[in-house]
């Protein structure tokens, strides 16, 4: 059952995040192995795995979960960029965060736009793109 959990997770992980999300379960498996493969199981095995949401959604919800929680910045710009890659447009990123600003306060909206803009700029792409 685990072996299917992770085998699961892995593809699930390679097809949202593709070789970053490798990169990013690689460079945590030598520190803890157990960690890595938490994540992969439980993260992308079960919950990504499971029905209810799309891919959208799920990752406009990480991406307010992530700025609400603050301090999570790396992690943040990851869910960005999944966002990208499952068609999320950029302006719903930006207006998702703009959304949280009465909920959050300015420190935390401001930081995740931040997050926004390396992100975007990593891609070569506009804040308007779409």
């Amino acid at each position: 059952m685990a072996d299917d959990r992770y085998e699961r997770g892995w593809e699930r992980l390679r097809e949202l995040a593709g070789e970053h999300g490798e990169r990013v379960i690689e460079g945590v498996r030598d520190v803890s192995p157990d960690l890595a493969r938490y994540v992969v199981e439980f993260g992308y095995g079960d919950i990504y795995s499971r029905e209810g949401l799309d891919d959208r959604t799920r990752q406009l919800t990480a991406i307010a979960a992530l700025t609400a929680l603050g301090g999570a910045e790396p992690q943040l710009e990851y869910h960005m960029g999944i966002a990208l890659n499952v068609g999320v447009d950029p302006g719903e990123i930006v207006e998702t965060i703009i959304h949280l600003a009465p909920f959050l306060g300015f420190a935390r909206t401001l930081n995740a736009a931040r997050s926004a803009k390396r992100v975007f700029a990593a891609r070569g792409i506009s804040p308007t793109a779409g």
